[in-house]
């Protein structure tokens, strides 16, 4: 589809460390740069970029590519748009359309919105419903607000020409699934409407609906309000995440635009990617019931792995944002806003509601609990100290306090592996023999940063190394020791040889000149031992 001078041209402009940063927090090791994984959950680095070949690989879950898959991965968007991102980043032309299925997708929506709008108008229930959230006139229109009665099908226009299988393909039939609801537009980040969310307006289950998932729309890739969000999120440096379209409209209302909020699903790391982009911080405002707190902490572990600052706004009196909008207007919004507290202080203070400390074993399964949640904050240390500091107020008990222990169960292969993915630019001199075949597997690979072909055995290998090194300092009086070690292995390994060569002869000189050559090498060993 693309010339391939266009694709090399648009990788050679884009600065790969500076664009993977954007979405997971990196750290230079050696030439190397090292992070979480954004495609799957883990709490020790495992993610690589190398920006001499404009490559990324990840040693826990196998991901791997140069920029443009990155992005393809990263936001769920095809090769062409991809490209199509990139091009325009650093100002290169392409010529990519959006498909023509694309467009009808994007135009059916449109013609069916316009549908619910005109029956909104008709129908005095439903404005009367908007009217006791306290919506005016000026409102209903501005979010866009619709409405399907009962019995309603798709118009018959647009079923001729889509036809029954497009529609199906679309989420739709010709009986409409939202009948008898208030119709809220959930619309992608550049504003184009790809699913309806419907509020019903009587007595039933469930109350709220969304479209079936497409191509188009996936729940755990969208969040409610994005496009009008995004630019204040950006000038703000912070987003509020709420869990229904109405505490997000409640924000919005206030004239607090940076909100945003779910659809009726836990947020994922494909919501976070999203967010990264445009900021590091955020404030969790999720409902005080137990579902409610079980959504913020799956959350904050989420956030807090992906580099996200994160706070948590308490509920005074068991009130959402949509109720203290109406009840307090914006003022008790912002107070509710400002009165958010860190995630380090939230988690122990919200678990903490679970136990009855007048019990002395509860204090025991409070700790338990809660040592689980201690490891999150360890890469971070004033978090760590905060959380600690708070666990300790609520139960009167310290948390054994995360310590770093060096830990010495790895052998050379492993250290030797871990400084070349790590630090290529150390040149430890190792002689090929001295290693095992399956370090000399790895090093293939890694003379070009390539590892796409590597077996999942050696990726969970490498996995493991990096897991029991994540703590060993080096510096440059550990590689003296390493490479004492490699010098000591080299010899031994030569001593081997030597010693077979010895065992095997029939030549009395060439003996003697191999027992010379065997002294020498034992004299070297000692010293290198001393």
């Amino acid at each position: 589809m693309f010339p391939k001078q266009v694709i090399e041209e648009i990788k050679s402009k884009i600065d790969i460390v500076e664009f993977v940063s954007r979405y997971v927090s990196l750290q230079k090791v050696g030439n190397n740069y090292r992070g979480l994984c954004p495609f799957h959950t883990e709490t020790t680095p495992s993610f690589y970029v190398n920006p001499s070949f404009k490559t990324y690989h990840c040693f826990g879950c196998g991901a791997s590519g140069d920029v443009i898959k990155f992005l393809e991965e990263i936001e769920n968007i095809s090769f062409s748009e991809a490209v199509k991102k990139l091009a325009k980043e650093v100002g290169i032309k392409v010529d990519v359309k959006v498909s023509s299925f694309q467009q009808l997708y994007y135009r059916l929506y449109e013609l069916i919105h316009e549908e619910y709008k005109k029956h909104l108008q008709k129908n005095s229930i439903a404005v009367e419903y908007l009217q006791k959230r306290s919506f005016t006139a000026e409102e209903i229109l501005k979010y866009e607000f619709g409405f399907s009665p009962l019995n309603s099908k798709i118009p018959q226009k647009v079923a001729e020409n889509l036809g029954i299988k497009i529609l199906k393909k679309f989420g739709f039939s010709t009986k409409d699934l939202f009948e008898g609801r208030l119709i809220i537009p959930i619309k992608d980040e550049n504003g184009r409407i790809i699913a309806f969310g419907g509020r019903l307006l009587g007595e039933g289950q469930p109350k709220y609906l969304n479209s079936f998932e497409t191509d188009f729309f996936k729940k755990s890739k969208t969040l409610f309000l994005l496009d009008r969000a995004k630019d204040q999120i950006k000038i703000a440096d912070f987003a509020i995440i709420c869990e229904g379209y109405f505490d997000a409209l409640a924000f919005h209302r206030a004239d607090i635009t940076n909100a945003v909020a779910t659809l009726g699903t836990a947020f994922t790391k494909f919501h976070a990617f999203k967010l990264k982009k445009i900021t590091s911080n955020v404030v969790l405002s999720f409902d005080t019931d137990a579902a409610g707190l079980k959504a913020a902490l799956q959350s904050i572990k989420i956030l807090v792995l992906m580099g996200f600052n994160v706070m948590v706004a308490n509920k005074s009196a068991e009130k959402d944002p949509d109720e203290i909008y109406r009840t307090n207007g914006k003022e008790g919004l912002y107070n509710f806003i400002k009165e958010a507290i860190p995630a380090e202080k939230f988690i122990p203070i919200a678990l903490s509601k679970k136990y009855n400390f007048e019990n002395p074993n509860a204090i025991q399964l409070f700790l338990k609990e809660i040592k689980n949640w201690e490891n999150l904050f360890k890469n971070f240390p004033k978090r760590l100290e905060i959380f600690q500091s708070v666990v300790k107020e609520i139960s009167g008990s310290s948390l054994s306090t995360t310590k770093i222990v060096k830990k010495s169960n790895f052998s050379l292969d492993d250290v030797i592996i871990y400084i070349l993915i790590n630090y290529p630019e150390i040149d430890l001199e190792i002689d090929p023999k001295i290693l095992n075949n399956r370090s000399l597997e790895i090093l293939k690979h890694l003379k070009n940063f390539s590892f796409e072909n590597l077996s999942k055995k050696l990726q969970e290998y490498i996995k493991e190394v990096l897991e029991k090194m994540k703590h060993v300092e080096i510096n440059e009086e550990y590689i003296e020791e390493i490479k004492k070690k490699i010098q000591e292995k080299s010899l031994e390994k030569r001593l081997e040889e030597i010693d077979e060569y010895i065992k095997n002869s029939k030549d009395p000189s060439e003996k003697r000149l191999l027992l010379n050559t065997r002294i020498e090498l034992v004299r070297k060993l000692k010293n290198i031992r001393r």
